[in-house]
């Protein structure tokens, strides 16, 4: 099991509290970057963007 060097979060309180740590765990925790990779794929997050009419 691992955990976030930088805040010490585990894999297993993510999913007990559904709150990530920070934002090095996305890239830390080894099992949290494959549960993404099974529920998003190999996208990465972009954000949302303001189309030119100025609707999102």
């Amino acid at each position: 099991m691992s955990k976030c060097p930088y805040c010490n979060t585990s894999y297993n309180e993510i999913l007990q509290t559904g709150f990530v740590g920070c934002q090095h765990c996305y890239q830390e925790i080894e099992e949290l970057k494959e549960t993404l990779k099974k529920m998003y794929g190999d996208k990465k997050h972009k954000g949302k963007r303001v189309k030119a009419n100025g609707n999102i």
